[in-house]
């Protein structure tokens, strides 16, 4: 591998619309993960909320994060087919109803998860 190995592929054209993506931008997106052991069981679930300040193919879905983790940065894979309106009655845990939602299942703990992967609290 090189350097110039880009860290994502371009995701089928079933899992990317790029009009969608566009229209994400400057839009609040609420972000669920659900952390899971071997046998699915859940070991933990984290939930925050930011503005989408990127979307692209490549780089995926760049959030700047509002509430408890304000200012952070946090990267979602570039799947625009995971987001869905925000149903009636969803709010942040701050009160907000963000225009988006998105819920990710992964395997392995949130320790784990962040040793893989480049870090998502950028500064």
């Amino acid at each position: 591998m090189t350097d110039e190995t880009p860290i994502f592929t371009a995701p089928p054209r079933e899992h990317w619309d790029e009009d969608f993506a566009q229209a994400l931008i400057g839009k609040t997106l609420m972000l669920g993960l659900t952390f899971l052991d071997d046998d699915g069981e859940v070991l933990e679930r984290q939930q925050f909320f930011g503005v989408v300040i990127e979307a692209n193919d490549q780089a995926g879905i760049v959030l700047d994060l509002l509430g408890e983790q304000d200012g952070d940065i946090y990267t979602l894979p570039p799947q625009t087919s995971a987001i869905t309106a925000t149903p009636p009655g969803v709010t942040t845990l701050t009160g907000e109803a963000p225009d988006f939602v998105v819920n990710w299942a992964i395997h392995g703990s949130p320790d784990e998860s962040a040793d893989e992967g480049p870090a998502n609290d950028e500064d």
